[in-house]
């Protein structure tokens, strides 16, 4: 699979979902567009403004930009960046593989009271252009340290188009 970025090109095949990553700010735009306050998720229990923030607050993590405990970020590197990372080479980051209702660090579980479905849309497609735009051949992820820009793009990648699958928006 080759990845120059985020973001998606659908292909079925026998009940299968193949996913192509690659960044296309019109696709995620489009799909965006599907998406509304009143959306209901095919799983879980986050609202579609939920979903928003917590796929953005994914994406901030990631790059440093909000912060996480200091022990968080050791538990992460030590047990994460082998394991989890190895079972998602595993699945070969197929969405469809994953655990629908897995287990969500606290980190990622906390909302404001209040947030904005727009603003938080607008901050996504912000957000995932600003990894498009990782020219960089290593980068600093936050939760696992060093890795390839590669391997950042292909997590941001998973997992916004696990939570996309998750209210539907994923079809052209």
């Amino acid at each position: 699979m080759t990845l120059n970025g985020i973001i998606v090109n659908i292909l079925f095949n026998q009940n299968s979902l193949y996913l192509k990553m690659e960044l296309n700010s019109t696709k995620i735009k489009i799909y965006l567009n599907k998406l509304n306050e009143d959306n209901n998720p095919n799983w879980g229990i986050m609202n579609s403004s939920q979903m928003l923030y917590h796929c953005n607050k994914y994406i901030e993590v990631s790059f440093g930009i909000k912060k996480i405990y200091f022990v968080n970020r050791i538990l992460f590197r030590v047990f994460f960046r082998y394991f989890f990372l190895q079972y998602l080479k595993y699945i070969e980051f197929d969405i469809t593989k994953f655990k629908k209702n897995s287990t969500t660090l606290k980190v990622f579980k906390s909302y404001p009271l209040s947030i904005g479905f727009n603003n938080q849309k607008e901050r996504l497609i912000e957000n995932l252009n600003k990894v498009q735009n990782i020219d960089a051949k290593i980068i600093h992820h936050q939760l696992y340290g060093n890795i390839s820009s590669n391997l950042f793009k292909k997590l941001i990648a998973f997992h916004t188009l696990f939570h996309f699958s998750q209210f539907g928006i994923l079809s052209d």
